[in-house]
């Protein structure tokens, strides 16, 4: 595996900062989300199914701040099952995650939900896709004929400075602000509570 893609590293000016492996089944999705990194997806067997959403969507997505968890396995039964427990970390910094599924576009709406328009993109094998850092996806995959999905991306950290990173938090504050002022309509805007 190569520590880095050329085109990507010219482009970027800055060299790989994680090589990830994923290898799943159909049964593998993740929900929409998005990543603070440039990303390059390559599919090296099966097929990946993205479901691509630009940062100005970020009103139709329905992000909601929430508290990181994981799963730890609770306990093994006799039959060879487990049970897993979900830790949350209510002292840790919150989360913003979409809970808006663009596969189910009437359920967790938003006002501006019905105004998205999610691009969707089918990578086969030895397909590579640039995946812009932010952009909101969801993924899905296909098997192969070995019975499982693989692919390798590769992150380069975006950059924080210049007008991306504060126009997409300016979005994020005025989604924000809107959504004070719905559910608190005796507030004015602006106001602190």
């Amino acid at each position: 595996m190569p520590s880095d893609i050329p085109s990507a590293r010219i482009a970027l000016d800055k060299e790989a900062d994680a090589i990830n492996l994923w290898i799943g089944n159909e049964r593998s999705v993740t929900s929409l989300h998005k990543d603070n990194y440039e990303n390059m997806y390559a599919q090296i067997r099966g097929q990946k199914h993205f479901v691509l959403l630009p940062p100005i969507e970020l009103p139709c997505v329905n992000e909601q701040s929430l508290p990181q968890a994981w799963y730890t396995v609770d306990k093994h039964q006799a039959n060879g099952e487990f049970t897993l427990k979900v830790h949350d970390s209510s002292d840790q910094e919150m989360l913003p995650v979409p809970i808006w599924d663009p596969d189910v576009p009437e359920q967790r709406t938003t006002m501006y939900s019905h105004l998205s328009h999610p691009l969707r993109v089918t990578l086969n094998e030895g397909d590579m896709l640039y995946l812009p850092a932010m952009w909101y996806h969801k993924v899905s995959q296909t098997a192969g004929k070995e019975g499982f999905a693989c692919s390798v991306n590769f992150w380069y950290d975006m950059e924080f400075s210049g007008s991306f990173w504060t126009s997409t938090e300016l979005m994020r504050d005025l989604v924000d602000e809107r959504n004070r002022a719905i559910q608190y309509p005796e507030l004015e805007l602006g106001d602190e509570g």
